[in-house]
């Protein structure tokens, strides 16, 4: 799917995610041969529950936006990230600071070779994260990371 129909599909569910009181963690769109499946991942203070992602569903239906962005014929599906979300900007790592995270790092730190880290989020000042790894502190920079997870 094209990139730019992906974002457009972005922008109008986090219009609904912000007037709505939830977050949106992720969209993955999978193409088979014969339809689309759209698989959104949403989040909110005190976790998703099914009862969440229904109402979230029925929010999106409510009305055409997507049936206008979406080209072809579609599956959705609107699920919890679950115990391993990802991490994708700066306010996740505030919003976890103190919870353990799993970071895939795309130039290692050169005190300790490292590009993988495991540990704690103690801080984030600007763009820089603090990980307590097996009681050593390491600070990066957001933009050298390739993925990150909670690791709880």
């Amino acid at each position: 799917m094209d990139k730019r129909i992906v974002e457009q599909i972005k922008d109008f569910l986090n219009s609904i995610c912000s007037k709505n009181n939830f977050s949106l963690v992720d969209v993955e769109v999978t193409d088979t041969s014969s339809e689309l499946k759209l698989v959104v991942f949403i989040d909110k203070d005190g976790g998703v529950f099914i009862d969440d992602c229904i109402k979230f569903n029925d929010l999106i239906n409510a009305t055409q936006t997507l049936d206008e962005l979406v080209p072809s014929s579609y599956i959705l599906e609107v699920s919890s990230p679950g115990p391993k979300r990802p991490l994708k900007n700066l306010s996740d790592f505030v919003r976890y600071k103190g919870k353990k995270v799993r970071v895939k790092l795309s130039k290692k730190l050169e005190e300790s070779l490292k590009d993988v880290l495991v540990g704690e989020i103690e801080k984030v000042e600007g763009s820089k994260i603090s990980i307590n790894d097996s009681g050593k502190c390491f600070i990066f920079d957001f933009s050298n990371i390739l993925k990150a997870n909670l690791n709880l």
